[in-house]
């Protein structure tokens, strides 16, 4: 979650592999309200806004009421309810706490993702007379705002002057954490490193201890470093690390350099990376870093990057699977030859899951017992969840899809798969960080499409966002006016229209009207349908609305003539997919010419081939220190707590045709 756009009204000072299709949808609701309380407290606001003044008791009865409602209603998500009760309550205030009830508004207009709402409240607060705590507190609730609306260069100039002395230690914690959000939204990572840096010294919550409600603790704010300084190539970590010990920013930088070393392949030995750590600590001898992160270095010295003798890959290359199955073995055989192990390289043997007779119980044991070290697959869900059921499993195994029921796990298998839900759940995380709450859902019908609509909502609802309309169009068809026009409210329109018409008798002039309770349409589709959703949307009236979609719209081609009609819907896909900066002996570039009748069609199997491959030495680290990432082709991955690799994704938005990374 976050908060946060832009505001310019006043001046501050400071501040699964089957990529197939199906969905039911379900309306979302809001947290449960007491409605007798809504209600009175309702009626209290609009009493209250058409006048100021009241006798002394009466006034302060309803300001208390005010506070009660607004506080109850912030409590349980009502955050529009609670930001206009509190702005009711600056009317009624002395002119001395006016400030502080707006401002509580504007925070809670920005939880709850009503960003126009809170920047006209911000505008209305008058900057002259604030302390320093209230100046301060304006300037973050505006940088928030920016924030809100993808304006992280407005969020650093509402945060240039630095806060005040007599400002409080949790306002000066958020000033550099807002700061380095911003510089993090504009692709400025070591910037971000050094605002994280800065803000440490303001939080209370030790390393042993979890953070308060209201701030990051000192540990996790040393992750947000850390994670930070991991997506910087050596190279840019050398070419930073400028001021000499005892520098807190050199000695993160010095430290992540040593990390990386540790986690090449032609590392030094154990001893020699030992004695590194040891001079690293005699140089930054005040730098107190989490024994989480020094625990994972020290981890990869004992451990390396150790491929096991043997390994399995068990896959069905026959049926409805083998086209995808085959794609994922070539990109895990390229892995493999291109990767520079120190000889003896492992052997691998293929099996194959599709063998009629055998029992995919059958052919992991089979599999270990001609001595595999280390399992990769199945492919098939059926199968992951037969395997999780019935199999005992003794051996690391990694596989290539995800169970049924998340509650399947066992402590040596692992879950990897390029699941549509990830994607969903990004979907709604990216808009609800673009400022946006209230969406519209089209989805193809059956149980795919049911099942990415289901993970949408269930973030969006935690986000407290809302759905205000979904519908299912037949992905066979050509034409999806209807359930875009239900999507869109047209029929109403145009059913208010006619029974005016019966009313009046006479016929009327008319142009229908849709909904206007909507942010954004979040779409799932692929290239053949989105193309003809996108501008029926615009024929529908709804070509201004923001498009969101996950990556099945894209084929992977940069065909500027087909995706026009894509044109600004933002989506989310694969760094493999993504990335357009390559260099000419990448494996990437020798796939395309080796393979280049599959590789349009089955790309993202390549890249899931291969990240299954260099995960193998990886994943047990991963499963010990849950926040390390990897940071592969199929995105920067991170194993959750029932062993199931989440996939972050990068973001993409096509104009003129060309998916062009944002």
């Amino acid at each position: 979650m976050r908060h946060s756009a832009n505001n310019s009204g006043f001046t501050l000072t400071e501040p699964s592999p089957d990529r197939t299709l199906e969905a039911q949808p379900q309306t979302m609701a809001k947290p449960a309200f007491h409605f007798r309380t809504l209600l009175a407290c309702s009626i209290i606001i609009v009493t209250l806004s058409g006048c100021t003044t009241t006798p002394d008791n009466s006034a302060q009865r309803d300001a208390d009421e005010l506070r009660n409602f607004a506080e109850n209603a912030a409590a349980e998500g009502y955050h529009e309810a609670a930001g206009n009760a509190y702005k009711q309550l600056a009317l009624i205030a002395p002119p001395e706490s006016r400030a502080d009830y707006q401002m509580q508004a504007v925070a809670m207009l920005l939880e709850g993702n009503y960003i126009a709402q809170a920047k006209r409240t911000l505008q209305s607060i008058p900057s002259e007379g604030l302390t320093p705590m209230q100046q301060l507190t304006l300037n973050l609730l505006a940088a928030r705002a920016a924030l809100a609306e993808a304006d992280p260069a407005g969020a650093l100039e509402f945060l240039q002057a630095p806060p005040s002395p007599l400002t409080t230690p949790e306002q000066r914690a958020e000033y550099h954490l807002l700061r380095a959000q911003a510089y993090s939204r504009a692709g400025n990572l070591i910037e971000a490193v050094r605002e994280y840096i800065q803000r440490e010294p303001y939080l209370t919550a030790p390393f042993d201890q979890p953070p308060s409600t209201a701030a990051i603790g000192v540990e996790e704010n040393q992750l947000l470093i850390w994670q930070s300084l991991m997506m910087l190539s050596e190279a840019m970590l050398q070419q930073l690390r400028v001021a000499p010990p005892p520098d807190s920013l050199s000695g993160w930088l010095e430290l992540a350099l040593l990390a990386k070393s540790t986690q090449r392949l032609e590392a030094k030995s154990s001893a020699e990376l030992s004695l590194s750590l040891a001079i690293w600590r005699e140089r930054y001898p005040d730098l107190k870093v989490s024994e989480n992160i020094l625990a994972a270095i020290d981890a990869w010295q004992t451990e390396g990057f150790a491929y096991p003798k043997k390994i399995a890959l068990l896959l069905p290359m026959s049926g409805h699977f083998a086209k995808a199955a085959s794609v994922i073995r070539d990109g895990f055989l390229a892995a493999h030859f291109s990767s520079d192990l120190s000889p003896p390289p492992p052997s691998i043997r293929l099996y194959d899951t599709a063998e009629k007779g055998r029992s995919i119980a059958e052919q992991y044991q089979q599999a270990i017992d001609d001595g595999a070290a280390f399992i990769v697959g199945p492919l098939n869900k059926v199968n992951v969840d037969a395997l999780l059921n019935g199999s005992d499993i003794s051996t690391p195994t990694l596989t290539l899809n995800y169970s049924s029921d998340p509650a399947l796990m066992a402590d040596n298998l692992f879950q990897f798969g390029l699941s549509p839900e990830d994607e969903a759940r990004q979907v709604a995380e990216r808009a609800w960080l673009d400022g946006y709450n209230q969406a519209l859902a089209i989805v193809p019908e059956g149980e795919w499409g049911t099942r990415i609509l289901q993970a949408f909502n269930e973030s969006w609802e935690t986000l407290n966002g809302t759905v205000v309309e979904q519908q299912h169009y037949a992905p066979s068809k050509n034409d999806f006016s209807a359930p875009l026009r239900n999507l869109l409210n047209i029929d109403e329109s145009e059913q208010r229209k006619k029974a005016l018409q019966q009313l009046l008798g006479t016929p009327l002039k008319f142009e229908p009207r849709r909904r206007q309770d909507a942010d954004f349409v979040f779409m799932v589709a692929f290239p053949r349908q989105a193309r003809l959703i996108k501008p029926q949307l615009k024929f529908h009236y709804a070509g201004g609305l923001p498009v969101y979609a996950t990556s099945h719209l894209y084929s992977g081609r940069q065909d500027r003539e087909a995706n026009r009609d894509l044109d600004q819907i933002t989506f989310c896909d694969i760094p493999w997919v993504l990335k357009r900066e390559r260099d000419e002996n990448s494996l990437n570039l020798r796939i395309q010419k080796l393979w280049p009748e599959k590789n349009s069609q089955y790309t993202r199997f390549y890249a899931m081939g291969i990240d299954a491959y260099n995960l193998i030495p990886k994943i047990k680290h991963m499963a010990t220190f849950r926040y390390e990432r990897y940071n592969g082709e199929t995105g920067s991955l991170s194993l959750d707590e029932s062993n199931r690799i989440f996939r972050q994704l990068p973001w993409a938005r096509f104009k003129r045709g060309i998916a062009r990374p944002l």
